[in-house]
């Protein structure tokens, strides 16, 4: 061997050994290992699938999450909370709720609830916490991009066969479904959402209704006093106690029917390392439900599965890598997006001062006292090609009359940003500059100013800065995007066995609400992995 190359393997090795040192010191020193075939970190849409699609073929499977096992507990820590009453089980380890708005709720102590709100400069991530992941947190709108879009945002895949095969088996196991139009057009609960949709018409945009997972069966049931109320208790965020097809109802439910499922919440991932084996060694910290850690394992396994969110994924693999743990990694970190997500609403002049439009009843009267949470409906200006954006018609449920519409309006993302760790501070940095708002808050601006153009009304500055919430994250987007720093079925580059089928695999944007896209992709590696993986 050269010198030189002795020199380098000696000091690659020494600082792998320095590194070992560190985590067994973390550690206590630990040298009980526990061994399982197949591990996934993480409960969300990429982790539910690849949970369902191994244990249908007959394989153990090993789930973590760090969050609380809400099922397993409910009694305990349960009901969820509604939107103006948190109580403590709503937020993650805070003192205080952190919602886009209303934060006027403190707590004693903190406790590992269902919304998580991550803070980098630039920008707020929100994120769930618990079995099901984002499924328990979010307005479940079921929305498929646009195929164009698709196609832009991945070349390499096969857009017909998502439209054929991938999206029809998300949504059949999602248990996606649609408002009926009667019920829709006579419940008091989507007043906001018909006068929303009749004024974005007045305005010249195109209105869609959008599929959901919350079982309108369900919600005719609640509006007729027969089952307890969910969505028309002011149930969304902060989980729904009742009605919603969340992931633990749904593709994690089917897995724990084998038998083969195995879910260890309160379970952080702190580090993953590849062993000479072949195989991976994964530290955990164990958390109480203040967040203390009260043990630490070491699980090793021989397939490992990442699904831990986009930033918590991304993370992972960057930290290790640091580290040394994770050698051969190629590209990790970029093309991360906030899938162009903005905020705004609007405060509704012409309701306020009751000019009625006898054309249309709703008008004239608010956007009205009950509210249902679950969106159904939205703004769909994607073929402006100077424009382009969706915006989700959302509700305001503040249990009194307001005159104020809300909007999520979601965007391209033309120049992604990139996640790096940062050993002085011992974490990541997202870096996402003010310049990557301009073209939402230039878009939110056009729709929010032809909407008051037609209809009447101002930006509504009370909810937001300025009338617009542009640092306000619900759909964080890539970080170990697909064919860059994986193969097209999510084997990340330089690491066998080691399979990322979460939101990290997007590059940025979508163009849409993005756990169904997300759903049909983990679908989609799940099909090729399991084909030619596991032989």
């Amino acid at each position: 061997m050269e010198r030189r190359n002795f020199i380098r393997l000696s000091a690659t090795a020494g600082a792998s050994l320095l590194f070992s040192d560190v985590l067994a010191d973390q550690f206590g020193g630990e040298n009980e290992v526990i061994y399982v075939d197949h591990l996934i970190i993480g409960s969300g849409y990429g982790g539910a699938v690849a949970a369902l699609r191994l244990t249908q073929a007959g394989h153990k499977v090993t789930m973590l999450e760090m969050g609380l096992d809400w099922d397993k507990q409910a009694g305990r820590y349960r009901p969820f909370s509604n939107l103006i009453t948190p109580k403590r089980n709503s937020t993650w380890l805070r003192t205080k709720t952190v919602a886009p708005m209303m934060n006027i709720s403190h707590f004693n102590q903190k406790f590992t609830g269902v919304l998580d709100r991550m803070d980098f400069e630039h920008i707020k991530i929100y994120a769930g916490r618990g079995v099901g992941g984002g499924s328990l947190v979010n307005g479940g709108m079921a929305v498929q991009p646009k195929k164009d879009y698709f196609k832009e945002i991945f070349p390499q895949l096969d857009a017909d066969l998502f439209w054929q095969k991938y999206y029809p088996m998300a949504k059949k196991q999602l248990e996606v479904n649609e408002i009926p139009e009667g019920f829709y057009k006579q419940s008091p609960y989507y007043k906001f959402a018909r006068i929303g949709e009749k004024e974005a018409q007045k305005a010249g945009f195109k209105v869609v209704k959008v599929p959901n997972v919350y079982s309108f069966k369900y919600m005719e049931q609640e509006q007729a006093g027969k089952v307890p109320k969910s969505a028309l208790a002011k149930e969304v965020i902060y989980g729904n106690n009742y009605g919603k097809q969340s992931l633990d109802k749904t593709y994690l439910y089917k897995a724990r029917q084998t038998g083969l499922l195995t879910i260890l919440d309160l379970h952080q991932a702190v580090s993953v390392e590849r062993l000479h084996s072949g195989q991976y060694e994964v530290r955990v910290e164990v958390t109480d439900t203040a967040g203390t850690v009260i043990e630490k394992k070491r699980i090793c396994c021989k397939k490992l599965f990442l699904n831990a969110g986009s930033v918590g994924s991304t993370k992972l693999l960057l930290k290790s890598a640091h580290l040394g743990l994770l050698p051969g990694m190629e590209n990790v970190g970029q093309f991360w997006g906030n899938n162009g997500n903005i905020m705004t609403g609007r405060n509704m002049v012409n309701t306020l001062f009751n000019r009625v439009d006898k054309k249309n009843p709703d008008f004239g009267l608010g956007t009205g006292v009950k509210q249902s949470t679950i969106p159904v409906a939205g703004v769909d200006h994607w073929e402006d090609k100077k424009n382009p954006f969706f915006a989700e018609i959302s509700p305001l449920p503040m249990g009194m009359e307001v005159y104020t519409a809300l909007y999520l309006v979601i965007n391209k993302v033309p120049d992604p940003g990139s996640i790096v760790y940062d050993p002085g501070i011992k974490d990541i940095r997202i870096n996402w500059e003010m310049k990557n708002f301009e073209h939402t808050i230039e878009n939110a601006k056009f729709f929010v100013k032809k909407m008051n153009e037609a209809n009447g009304g101002t930006s509504a500055g009370l909810l937001f800065d300025k009338g617009f919430g542009a640092d306000i994250c619900y759909h964080p987007l890539g970080g170990i995007a697909l064919g860059v720093a994986t193969d097209n079925y999510g084997r990340v580059k330089g690491c066998k066995s080691l399979y990322v089928t979460d939101g990290a695999l997007v590059p940025g944007s979508i163009g849409v609400n993005p756990f169904l896209t997300i759903t049909a992709l983990a679908e989609h590696c799940m099909n090729d992995i399991l084909e030619k993986d596991f032989n």
